[in-house]
């Protein structure tokens, strides 16, 4: 949102240039005590959070290794952030202007850092390589664009919205394949109701999981994918509009059919994977991150039974039926300040990091790469993982909620769906709410 992210801009800096001090000092780089040979050797200032040494394998790690070996003569001055103080430490250094070449950004941050003039654009990047460029799952970018141009580029893109689903169960309940309509999938859960189970495990306790696995797959099914880039951009579009108030409506009817456990604001994400494990519920939904937690946390006989939906069809809502939330994540971005020397690397670098051939192995680690690949079925990886990548390849990426919109925004819509589900607030109600807060903060 153009006007809320120049008030947030003048918080962020705000507070950012009081951490300076002390989160430019945590560098895990490759400066040694001999500091000028090392920046005399140094070419690329890189930032990011994947760890060649950490105990979590990562798929990034790996291949930032392989682009060393394959380019020696390409160095780096390099530092690696945990996950949890990456962050801060890139809001600290925009704030400072001190980005290094090149590092990650987040959807949540492009529109910001693009309107302090911190990010170089990088289509003509992309253009050198037409199949890199045109090998990106459709959509999958959408959230680093803006006007035309693109300022991040994805390394990974899963939905954040899959239904994971017991086979057996659905099956018992009436349908052998999962339901093509909403009224369909409405007669499910009552079915499944009717014989004791639990027809959708949720954990939202930390409140992000119906937002970004429900709420923003849902919302899209009713608004279009033109609602929500209007509303980014402050134009004609409002939470009280009727078509969102139809989406909110939609979630509550969930609740009131009885779809979730009743504690579902209590236990956390994990906690409904256990519900589901344990068979006392039918399915479960999250992102594509949760087909690997199956994999490896799941018991056998559950695995085996797993299969992958997504929201069938609404009936009468205006926007493409096909689509689920997903592409928002990590990406790759360039310092708008960057020595034009060092682009032709550069391009190198992130094209290595995110192409068809650096999708492969994201897909042996079990993730969902933001290049498609051909011949999957020639890749060793898990089946859950297959399913997945299949699924993708029939739908279309919408917006992810809370990785587009402001934090404050994005917590007060996580907390007043949380309410709207324990029937703190009526839907019209619940859009009025964060109608306000939205309101408040264009006013900035």
């Amino acid at each position: 949102m153009k006007k809320a992210n120049k008030g947030l801009t003048a918080t962020l800096l705000v507070t950012s240039l009081a951490l300076v001090a002390a989160g430019c000092s945590s560098n895990s780089g490759s400066e040694s005590a001999d500091g000028a040979k090392d920046k005399a050797k140094a070419k690329i200032k890189f930032m990011h959070m994947y760890d060649k040494n950490s105990a979590q394998p990562s798929h990034q790690a790996d291949l930032i290794e392989q682009f060393k070996k394959d380019h020696p003569d390409v160095t780096f001055d390099e530092e690696v952030q945990s996950h949890d103080s990456y962050e801060t430490k890139i809001k600290t250094l925009a704030a400072a202007n001190e980005l290094p070449d090149v590092f990650l950004v987040k959807p949540s941050m492009v529109s910001t850092f693009v309107e302090n003039g911190l990010l170089r654009p990088l289509n003509d990047q992309l253009d050198k390589n037409s199949a890199w460029k045109d090998g990106f799952t459709e959509g999958v970018l959408d959230p680093y664009s803006i006007d035309g141009k693109t300022y991040g580029v994805q390394m990974t893109g899963g939905p954040t919205h899959v239904i994971y689903y017991n086979k057996d169960l659905v099956a018992k309940a009436g349908f052998p394949e999962f339901p093509k309509t909403w009224s369909e999938f409405e007669t499910l859960i009552k079915e499944l109701k009717n014989q004791n189970i639990t027809p959708i495990a949720l954990g939202n306790k930390a409140k992000w999981v119906v937002n970004s696995s429900y709420m923003s797959t849902l919302g899209t099914r009713y608004t279009g994918t033109e609602w929500f880039n209007n509303l980014i951009e402050g134009k004609n579009a409002k939470f009280t509009d009727p078509e969102f108030v139809q989406a909110l409506t939609a979630l509550k009817g969930l609740v009131d059919m009885g779809a979730f456990n009743k504690d579902m604001n209590s236990i956390d994400n994990n906690q409904q994977r256990t519900l589901y494990y344990n068979g006392n519920a039918a399915m479960f939904i999250e992102g594509s991150w949760a087909a690997n937690a199956i994999e490896t946390g799941g018991p056998k006989e559950i695995v085996e039974k797993t299969e992958l939906a997504v929201f069938p069809a609404i009936e009468g809502a205006k926007g493409e039926q096909n689509t689920v939330s997903g592409g928002g994540g990590w990406a790759y971005a360039v310092n708008a300040k960057i020595d034009p020397a060092k682009l032709d690397d550069i391009q190198k670098l992130i094209q290595s990091l995110t192409d068809s051939e650096a999708a492969k192995l994201v897909l042996k680690y079990g993730d969902i790469p933001s290049s498609k690949v051909d011949n999957i079925e020639s890749i060793e990886m898990p089946a859950l993982s297959k399913k997945l990548v299949k699924l993708v390849e029939t739908t279309k990426y919408s917006p992810i909620y809370d990785t587009r919109l402001s934090p404050g925004l994005t917590e007060s819509m996580n907390t007043t769906m949380q309410e709207l589900m324990i029937g703190k607030y009526t839907p019209q109600q619940a859009a009025e709410a964060m109608q306000k807060e939205y309101e408040s903060e264009m006013k900035q």
